[in-house]
């Protein structure tokens, strides 16, 4: 089974696509605060990562792109997608200048079901964590 993290400060979104990719029969993690995933980031096959993340007041700020460049440097990365409400078909077609580092870049305006087939695309390129590596 495949293992998706959802991060984004918006706790009513992780909670709707927590559930429909649940629905969808992938295991769903969703993470308001940057550090906590980054302790857990290896442990999952994919992440979607909201290109604007605020920090909570006391910790050093971190968007998407930033969370992204520091995941790469990990030893077994996630799949790494930056999704945003704000990304447009004109942004999407110039995605790589974005986030070059990024495996995708998604809209959260997106059909449902469109963005779970370009998740089950991009799912396709390897084996579920679980059967590849030890969970620590």
């Amino acid at each position: 089974m495949y293992r998706i993290a959802v991060v984004d400060d918006n706790q009513s979104w992780c909670y709707i696509l927590e559930l429909r990719l649940q629905q969808e029969g992938y295991a769903v993690s969703s993470f308001t605060n940057v550090q906590d995933f980054l302790q857990e980031a290896e442990r999952f096959d994919l992440a979607l990562i909201d290109f604007s993340i605020p920090a909570p007041p006391y910790q050093k700020g971190m968007d998407g792109p930033e969370l992204i460049s520091q995941l790469r440097r990990f030893r077994h990365p996630p799949l790494l997608v930056l999704i945003s409400s704000f990304f447009t078909e004109d942004v999407l077609n110039d995605a790589d200048s974005i986030c070059p580092e990024a495996d995708a870049i998604l809209s959260k305006q997106t059909d449902t079901q469109q963005l779970f087939s370009q998740i089950r695309q991009l799912l396709g390129r390897r084996s579920p964590v679980s059967s590849v590596r030890p969970r620590s």
